[in-house]
């Protein structure tokens, strides 16, 4: 090649690159210009240092991604790590303790924590760490199987204690950041973070009571995180983390959270009576209508009236026969507020959802000696005894 045309071709060569470069630096600038704009409409963020490329750690520091350390420092010295001790047996049958690891978080000065039912039920002893690895011995105030939510409290004396704020779950909307701290298979002061997946599951409770308005995260929950907040992007707590569904035992992306307006609900029943004041009919039920082959193929056998209850006063009573007669009388609640009800959840949601003196009307069907009469009861309710079962009445 002739040196002039080895010129030319440095020349082509030199001016190639040149354009290169710049159309780079102006693709460059556009769409910093451009991401600077969508920012600056949704929330006000800092433009990038002159004279630094974009690219994703100068991104990361420029943007605000570190709410979740912000959100950590505000809330995380009001969250608790619990440890419990029931005496049980093993699978020898010999005395054995069993130990539990749970959550909770401070919401008031005077000692009280919320954390989940599930986590103190049956405890023999309860200790609280706080952030600064303070150990209190707690106390049970008042628990509510119903919600999965309980309040106990340590004695704090002297010690000033940090106190979560509480927001409003009722305004979570689906994709708002969330952030969970918890202590996860003993790990204390874990923090993971998602977004809400849903804010309006359902989940059935221990007593088999609908708990409404669950809030679905994909922040990672495990075994330990349960009674732990969860935070809203500005540090708030929004609900108390309580359930996982895995196949695995472990996080897979779907953790459940009791909404905190619930717990807001309860809190001054839990602190006033050690539970919450909820109507009941007093009545035992079985589902198996059709099953015993009645003529009444749905409803709800009613297999137990409690003495001085709201149904015994109805007059509902359990099943009564006369072998030697060969005579029998039963009852099968079919409706409630006109309501079908096919399984013991649907007529416990209904009862449960009323004032503690409210009423419900009841439809019945009285099955004797084959026939069938249809009559219609409404049964004054009545707050539920402290000595009624946990489970298996409504």
């Amino acid at each position: 090649m002739s040196r002039n045309k080895w010129v030319s071709f440095q020349v082509i060569v030199l001016v190639l690159l040149v354009g290169f470069f710049l159309g780079g630096g102006v693709a460059s600038v556009l769409y910093a210009q451009e991401s600077g704009g969508r920012a600056s409409e949704a929330q006000q963020q800092p433009a990038l240092p002159n004279g630094t490329g974009l690219n994703a750690v100068t991104l990361a520091g420029a943007l605000d991604t570190n709410f979740v350390t912000r959100v950590f420092d505000q809330a995380g010295p009001a969250v608790v790590y619990i440890t419990t001790q029931k005496r049980g047996f093993d699978l020898g049958l010999r005395p054995a303790v069993q130990e539990g690891v749970g959550s909770g978080f401070v919401v008031d000065p005077d000692g009280y924590i919320l954390t989940n039912a599930h986590v103190v039920l049956g405890a023999d002893t309860i200790t609280v760490v706080l952030a600064n690895d303070k150990e209190f011995s707690a106390s049970v105030v008042g628990s509510d199987i119903s919600t999965d939510l309980a309040l106990i409290k340590i004695d704090p004396g002297a010690e000033k204690l940090p106190i979560a704020k509480l927001g409003d779950s009722g305004s979570l909307r689906i994709g708002d950041w969330v952030i969970a701290i918890g202590n996860p298979y003993g790990f204390d002061r874990t923090v993971t973070f998602g977004v809400v997946s849903s804010n309006e599951r359902t989940i059935r409770a221990a007593d088999q009571r609908t708990i409404p308005d669950v809030i679905q995260t994909d922040a990672a929950i495990n075994p330990g995180n349960s009674g732990g907040p969860l935070l809203n992007a500005t540090g708030e707590v929004v609900g108390i983390t309580s359930v996982i569904l895995s196949q695995s035992g472990g996080s897979e992306g779907i953790g459940l959270a009791i909404p905190i307006n619930t717990a807001k609900d309860i809190m001054g029943d839990l602190i006033k009576y050690g539970r919450v004041l909820r109507p009941w009919l007093g009545v035992e039920v079985d589902p198996r209508v059709a099953w015993y082959r009645l003529p009444v193929k749905k409803g709800l056998l009613v297999s137990a009236v409690y003495k001085d209850s709201p149904a015994a006063a109805a007059g509902l009573l359990p099943p009564v026969s006369n072998r030697a007669q060969s005579t029998y009388k039963l009852y099968i609640i079919t409706a409630a507020d006109d309501k079908p009800v096919a399984d013991y959840g649907s007529l416990l949601d209904i009862v449960r959802a009323k004032p503690v003196d409210g009423t419900v009307k009841l439809t019945v069907s009285v099955v004797e000696n084959g026939n069938v009469t249809e009559e219609s009861k409404t049964v004054q309710l009545a707050a539920l005894p402290p000595e009624a079962p946990i489970t298996g009445v409504i």
